[in-house]
């Protein structure tokens, strides 16, 4: 579970050994430290565009409210369950 403060955190994608394209609205990763291979769609790939530079996590939330029109507690909620995957693979840096 993230904290208010957590809002302010400055959140980005681990650039060594990470190489991504975005191809026709999906995003395909190679995560070469793992030797696994990704593919995201839909707001999946809206946040882990914003996540290749450096962003918060109420930037994320604020962008799935304004791109999808959905409450915030829904975007956090979703925003949390992205990030929490990603860090459990080990493809988030802060």
């Amino acid at each position: 579970m993230t904290s208010k403060g957590d809002d302010d955190m400055t959140l980005r994608l681990r650039e060594q050994d990470l190489d991504w394209r975005d191809i026709n609205d999906e995003i395909v990763a190679l995560d070469a430290e793992g030797a696994v291979y990704l593919a995201v769609r839909g707001s999946g790939a809206v946040l882990w565009r914003l996540l290749a530079s450096p962003t918060t996590r109420e930037s994320l939330v604020e962008t799935l409210v304004e791109t999808y029109d959905i409450d915030s507690g829904t975007a956090r909620g979703d925003v949390d369950e992205f990030l929490a995957t990603l860090s459990d693979r080990g493809l988030l840096v802060s």
